[in-house]
């Protein structure tokens, strides 16, 4: 049975807290394991403010298309040149919404995984 790089971390674990460190930096030797650099982690400051100016954008614009449905209702359905109205309001509508959910999830700390 062959001994997993996992199992070689593992055994050097258990005699450095046996008082053995000497056997564990050899162990951890044999495995051409080397010490990594220290990475420093920039923590890019979260959108917060960006979130909460969006988010208040986002639920105005659902209110003012919701609260006056007859007026969105009639222009909407004009035809002509008034097509356009439909396509801007969900254009804009999808586009704050958009960065809003996008800003609230990096603030929460959930990122895309980042590839190699």
């Amino acid at each position: 049975m062959a001994i997993t790089k996992f199992d070689q971390h593992a055994m050097a674990a258990a005699f450095s807290e046996a008082g053995e460190p000497e056997t564990a930096r050899e162990i951890l030797k044999d495995t051409g394991a080397q010490k990594k650099q220290p990475q420093a982690h920039h923590q890019a400051k979260k959108p917060y403010l960006s979130t909460v100016i969006l988010g208040v954008l986002s639920l105005t614009a659902y209110y003012y298309v919701f609260s006056n449905e007859k007026l969105v209702t009639d222009v909407f359905t004009r035809g002509g040149i008034y097509a356009i109205w439909p396509l801007g309001t969900a254009l804009f509508v999808s586009f704050i919404h958009g960065a809003f959910g996008s800003n609230l999830l990096t603030v929460l700390g959930l990122e895309a995984k980042k590839s190699h």
